[in-house]
């Protein structure tokens, strides 16, 4: 990936690589907010730079998710030499005004220093930054990206939006975002914060509310997640018993069995056999 993207000449929205300073010096002007979008196995680190120690901030993220941060924040990744992945620059006046007129005052005020699951975001910074390549990039097509991803984030991410439910309940869709984002990431290490982020609501506030709206706690739904993913394969396939604890996401055969035995009574060998399929060490 080249270190550099070419800027765009729409004084709303720019697109560089991270770790690549936006070339306008407006942009510091503090009329502006940063949409961090790593690459893929890439972790990009966002920093304040200067100010009080009050104000200091300092937050990581990494793919699938994003980050919001100030347009004055330091971006940087791990190597250096190799930055991987975007930062969108947006101008916040140009924010509110659009977001006044398409959805009504009071939702273009966007807070910084969060992270979020947003795959509409990661997939606009890909378009946003194949416009610049080849040729100069259309300004009108530009602002057209602008004002969409303005009203993007104004929607789901301004002050006012969904504050019946922010940080205290958590509705069906945002549950079934959360279920679908556990489905899909099975087999990772999935921290209580990461599931927070999917639905803008800090660890202790989403455990208290997927609590309140399942009658269990995160970690014990996604436990029997793991061991009901676990035990499809032990029913279905001739998997060894370690490729199978790695697919429900364990960190060790061991692991595996002491867990499978706690929830499902028996060990993943002794289930398989009662269940007449051949047992692979």
């Amino acid at each position: 990936m080249e270190n550099i993207l070419r800027t765009s000449a729409l004084r709303s929205l720019y697109c560089n690589s991270i770790g690549v300073s936006c070339t306008d010096s407006a942009v510091r002007s503090g009329q502006w907010i940063l949409c961090v979008i790593p690459a893929d196995r890439t972790t990009a680190h966002a920093s304040a730079v200067g100010g009080s120690a009050r104000s200091s901030h300092r937050l990581s993220v990494s793919a699938p998710f994003v980050a919001i941060v100030p347009a004055g924040a330091c971006v940087e990744v791990d190597d250096d030499d190799d930055p991987r992945g975007l930062v969108l620059t947006l101008n916040s006046a140009r924010l509110r005004e659009t977001a006044r007129k398409g959805l009504g005052a009071g939702t273009g005020d966007i807070p910084c220093w969060f992270t979020a699951w947003d795959p509409f975001l990661r997939e606009a910074g890909v378009m946003v930054s194949a416009l610049h390549s080849g040729i100069r990039p259309d300004p009108v097509c530009l602002g057209a990206f602008a004002d969409v991803i303005s009203l993007h984030l104004a929607s789901r991410y301004g002050r006012h939006a969904d504050t019946h439910e922010a940080g205290t309940s958590l509705s069906q869709l945002k549950l079934s975002v959360v279920e679908h984002f556990i489905h899909e990431h099975i087999s990772e290490n999935i921290p209580i914060e990461r599931l927070a982020a999917l639905v803008y609501m800090s660890a202790s506030h989403f455990a208290h509310a997927f609590k309140t709206a399942t009658g269990l706690t995160p970690h014990f739904y996604l436990t029997t997640k793991r061991v009901r993913f676990a035990e499809l394969m032990l029913l279905e396939g001739s998997l060894p018993l370690i490729a199978v604890a790695a697919r429900a996401g364990f960190q060790t055969q061991q692991h595996f069995t002491a867990v499978f035995h706690q929830y499902a009574g028996c060990t993943p060998r002794e289930f398989r056999l009662a269940h007449n399929r051949p047992t692979i060490r």
